[in-house]
């Protein structure tokens, strides 16, 4: 009757009728590069393993976010933009001063590189980098349509400060084949490469307009990405500036945070406009696409 005593107890499906309660076990994963076969250029089996989980049922710690619902307003993220936020107190000024220097893409940087390329019998391309003291080959080869993610934007205040665009439109569809072999090779590159063209502080430009979800990493990838890369260009990143980010940007961001630093947390921010971050950096030499400039 409504006026009996509330229930001390609550019952659980399948525990009350003689069933055993399930007890969860925690899978275990596999969260580090594998370095085993990165030594050998001929070797392809290093790329799909070194991104999964160590046993084929387990669960994934991915959220697909092509699945979720487009929120409201109001549930759009976690982190402010740019504009609510101070910077870190050992984030200099950026100004529109230092050396000019001449700005390549990374493509053109690497067209001046092929000829140091290793080609093996079945006509792919390798590319030594020595990453954190440990020697890798990238498949260049796999890499030739999205060279043009990673870019050289000139630098910001005084002496060799670079800014680095990432542009997030030209990452490869998640339905390519061989499509975590072609990230392992991406992330690779794109990490041999910074320690290459960044020998003082640096900042990143994430420009994320006219990328659609598919193309956006896993959070594993990300996760595995930031664990291993050097310190050093972590210490000496200044600001991760996050432009024209959409919701499920914010959305993946704020599901990230948990496995970075408090401090690397702090370097983010988002920025809504091309006219909001040339009043942060000059961004006459950033080779942004023309259709997100327009």
């Amino acid at each position: 009757s409504s006026s009996g005593a509330p229930p001390t107890t609550l019952v659980l499906s399948d525990t009350a009728v003689g069933g055993a309660k399930k007890r969860l076990v925690a899978p275990s994963l596999s969260l580090t590069l594998s370095r085993r076969d990165s030594r050998d250029p001929s070797h392809d089996g290093f790329s799909a393993a070194a991104l999964s989980a160590t046993t084929d049922d387990t669960p994934s710690l991915d959220i697909n976010l092509e699945a979720l619902e487009t929120p409201s307003d109001s549930e759009t993220g976690t982190l402010p933009d740019c504009g609510e936020l101070e910077w870190d107190d050992d984030l200099p000024r950026l100004g529109r001063g230092g050396p000019v220097g001449v700005v390549r893409s990374l493509v053109e940087q690497s067209e001046g590189l092929m000829e140091l390329d290793q080609v093996d019998s079945r006509g792919r391309r390798w590319r030594r980098f020595c990453i954190s003291g440990q020697e890798y080959h990238v498949n260049m080869s796999v890499l030739e349509p999205y060279l043009q993610v990673l870019s050289h934007g000139g630098y910001y205040g005084d002496g060799m400060n670079a800014i680095i665009l990432f542009t997030s439109c030209y990452l490869p569809e998640n339905t390519v084949q061989d499509y975590e072999y072609v990230m392992d090779n991406l992330f690779r590159y794109i990490v041999g490469t910074l320690d290459l063209m960044v020998s003082e502080n640096y900042l990143l430009v994430l420009l994320c307009a006219l990328a659609p979800r598919n193309k956006l990493p896993t959070i594993k990838w990300l996760n595995q990405c930031y664990n291993s890369i050097h310190r050093r260009l972590k210490k000496d990143l200044k600001g991760l500036l996050v432009v024209h980010p959409a919701w499920y940007i914010k959305a993946l961001i704020t599901v990230v945070k948990p496995f970075i630093s408090d401090k690397f947390s702090r370097k983010i921010r988002f920025v809504p406009s091309l006219q909001q971050l040339s009043e942060l950096v000059p961004t006459d030499r950033l080779q942004i696409p023309d259709a997100v400039r327009q």
